[in-house]
């Protein structure tokens, strides 16, 4: 059982039981689990910064750089900046960062 797991079935026990045990669990239940909340929060934000940034980035190249054949290698994988800016995109769109809503007038 996991730690989130074991933890609710303890405070349901002492929910049972004894409710000062209860109120007890309760509290250091709401904040071992708001920090988790709140750190989780802080790496998403963080991981949506840097894809904003990179989606939103102007290439900027070299005298004699051909866009349309040169590409980003990432661990050994090309990559062309458009595709590049593409996954960031969708790594966005994955986690909320981006509004992906379509407006159409008709």
């Amino acid at each position: 059982m996991n730690d989130f797991n074991q933890d609710m079935q303890n405070l349901l026990n002492a929910y049972d039981s004894n409710w000062e045990d209860y109120l007890i669990l309760r509290e250091q239940f709401i904040e071992k689990y708001s920090l988790s909340v709140e750190k989780l929060q802080e790496q998403l934000n963080t991981a949506k910064k840097a894809l904003t940034e990179i989606k939103n980035a102007e290439y900027h190249f070299a005298e004699g750089y051909n866009y349309d054949s040169d590409v980003i290698f990432i661990n050994g994988q090309e990559y062309s900046p458009d595709k590049f800016q593409e996954i960031a995109h969708d790594a966005l769109a994955a986690i909320g960062g981006v509004d992906l809503v379509k407006v159409v007038e008709g």
